[in-house]
């Protein structure tokens, strides 16, 4: 990609147009906590902008997007498991030892106004991210199920994915693209129930 000024100002495109999607997803994919949602997904586009002069496929960008925000989100839930268990404490937010440290996810809520989710309603949340991705999974065809394990899970590139399954490229750009809508859209009957 050539100067600066042209890698801002597709950046900014790229930004205009996914920020939203990947914004929901990483809520999504962290049981709902916006505030570390936002943090990942600020994360996501950090490593877009510091690697766009090493991406080729823009037509692909969106997948791009989603595998990392997919690797991003993986890496901030476990750092809330393992948070969780560091900073329970009688009183929500403050360590064990007394020190008066916050996690950064206390600080933000409290600073937000909300309120810190008990354990409780985040082991409830947990279940119920836990039931809708049963519910989702029950839902989707066998030819889903292909497409979700290659490229989805296993992070195959679509090319390979295509080989595999034994159809054209535009067949599995086609299937995924249709997986990916079928999911966000099971995803917001859920949440909506």
């Amino acid at each position: 990609m050539g100067g600066g000024t042209e890698r801002d100002a597709a950046f900014n495109g790229i930004v205009k147009r996914y920020y939203e999607k990947i914004l929901k997803f990483c809520i999504y994919a962290l049981g709902g906590n916006r505030f570390s949602a936002e943090d990942c997904t600020q994360d996501i586009f950090l490593i877009l902008y510091e690697n766009m002069g090493h991406l080729k496929d823009y037509d692909n960008i969106g997948g791009w997007l989603y595998k990392t925000a997919g690797n991003i989100s993986k890496q901030y839930a476990a750092s809330l498991r393992k948070d969780r268990g560091r900073f329970a404490a009688p009183l929500p937010g403050i360590s064990e030892a007394g020190d008066g440290e916050s996690p950064p996810d206390a600080l933000d809520t409290l600073a937000a106004g909300g309120r810190i989710k008990s354990e409780e309603e985040q082991i409830a949340e947990e279940k119920a991210a836990s039931r809708a991705a049963a519910e989702i999974k029950r839902r989707l065809t066998a030819k889903d199920e292909q497409i979700l394990r290659l490229a989805f899970r296993e992070k195959h590139p679509l090319k390979e994915v295509a080989a595999r399954l034994g159809i054209s490229l535009s067949a599995a750009k086609s299937r995924s693209s249709r997986l990916r809508q079928k999911v966000n859209a099971l995803v917001r009957e859920l949440l909506t129930d």
